[in-house]
């Protein structure tokens, strides 16, 4: 069947409701990472509005808690990664790996029957090409063997905005290069991982790159607040477990205490200034400790945490974490969907990063001035930057709010050119033709 005849055939058979496409949205989802449930959103809200009727399946390590969050199906992406696998701390690390080669068959039998039952695959976003933290058997194998199996039963295989947080071994460059070979279509969520890939021939520089999918995000209008004088504002200032809040000990310990005094020194010093401080927080699982670590250094010192004045209450989900930020004049954060929504939401933002992707997100905003690496925190520069972020607040808005319009509309033509809406739907997301 030619291309224009397949695309009028799922029109025709989508508009009537016949052939819903099955399409598996993968990625490390239901973790308590807010910034990748925002994501998910986001992408799930434009695969329903542009595909009438279709069968939505997350793919990801906690699927009860993404099913809950989001109104979905879901499935676990590997057994190691179901409902147990966050507890496999308690578990030797010898009968762990005994434990894996054991499940590791049925995982493939499982993916197998996964993909037969989808019609496509889609990676949804986020820093998912990286073997920081869990290793090359970690996500890079998982995505390996979910692309492979996709491709083996003859389905679309897409990435989508795809990002790159460091990929350190061989193996890891092994699985992820294979992935994106293997895929129909695939593109980054900036050029920085683009030519990260490039440069171990893993990607081409004519490989597409499109904004963050958060960035299609439809947020809830602001509230509207009553002008803060520049000592009374409110000020969001974002928290990072940084070197794993120092557990392994030794020099890891001596760089968080120095973290922890950075930032709460730069807390004391807003309230000092009359400002209100709010807390806020990327990650359930890392950063809430770090949140009771930054208090408690606080009181040690005697500063007053009036409730009026300071609240420090984690979001339990990214939609509390958009109406924290809603309610603040200024942004300080490390976490990247954090500044995300920050932007989002017009707010002046300043970057303390621990990635290269904020810096990436800060210069395409016109915000390189007001980044800092959070390996090298000056607290004095730091003050700086907020007092010259609170002098050019309006003035840096408004481009932010013109590039926020442009990344709306790459976002429209990729999801146009990866699902078909103004070329040839890809033929595997419709069962039959």
């Amino acid at each position: 069947m030619s291309s224009q005849r397949a695309v009028r055939s799922i029109e025709a058979q989508a508009s009537a409701g016949r052939v819903p496409p099955r399409i598996g949205l993968w990625g490390n989802f239901g973790t308590g990472n807010l910034g990748n449930e925002c994501t998910l959103r986001a992408a799930i809200g434009v695969f329903r509005s542009r595909l009438p009727g279709v069968q939505l399946t997350c793919i990801c390590p906690h699927p009860d808690r993404a099913a809950s969050d989001h109104g979905l199906a879901a499935i676990p992406m590997s057994e190691r990664r179901g409902a147990g696998h966050s507890s496999g701390g308690a578990i030797p690390a010898s009968l762990r790996k005994v434990r894996r080669v054991a499940v590791e068959p049925f995982d493939w039998w499982r993916t197998i029957r996964a993909a037969r039952r989808l019609d496509a695959l889609v990676v949804v976003g986020t820093g998912v090409l990286s073997d920081a933290g869990e290793g090359p058997l970690g996500l890079p194998y998982e995505l390996f063997r979910w692309s492979l199996a996709a491709k083996a039963c003859k389905r679309t295989l897409q990435l989508l905005s795809v990002g790159v947080e460091g990929i350190e071994s061989r193996l890891a460059r092994g699985f992820i290069g294979d992935a994106l070979r293997r895929a129909d279509y695939r593109s980054y969520r900036d050029r920085r991982s683009r030519d990260s890939l490039e440069a171990i021939g893993l990607a081409r520089p004519d490989d597409p790159v499109y904004p963050d999918l958060a960035f299609g995000l439809s947020l809830p209008a602001p509230p509207v607040r009553a002008s803060a004088t520049q000592d009374r504002r409110c000020v969001a200032v974002g928290v990072y477990d940084y070197r794993n809040r120092g557990t392994g000990g030794g020099e890891e310990e001596v760089e968080y205490q120095g973290y922890l005094e950075r930032i709460g020194g730069f807390v004391a010093w807003l309230l000092g200034r009359g400002h209100r401080v709010r807390v806020v927080i990327g990650d359930l699982t890392y950063d809430v400790p770090v949140c009771r670590d930054l208090r408690a250094w606080l009181e040690a010192r005697d500063v007053v945490l009036d409730e009026g004045r300071f609240c420090d209450a984690p979001a339990a989900t990214f939609e509390q974490l958009v109406e924290q930020l809603s309610g603040v004049d200024l942004l300080v954060a490390s976490r990247y969907h954090n500044l995300v929504l920050g932007l989002m939401l017009l707010k002046p933002v300043l970057s303390i990063s621990y990635e290269g992707k904020n810096d990436a997100l800060m210069a395409e905003m016109g915000l390189a001035d007001y980044c800092q690496p959070i390996d090298r925190l000056d607290v004095v520069r730091l003050r700086e930057q907020f007092e010259a972020l609170e002098r050019n607040a309006s003035e840096l808005v408004r481009p932010v709010a013109q590039r926020l319009a442009v990344y709306r509309e790459l976002l429209d033509e990729q999801y146009e050119r990866a699902l078909g809406q103004t070329g040839a739907i890809p033929a595997a997301l419709v069962r039959g033709l």
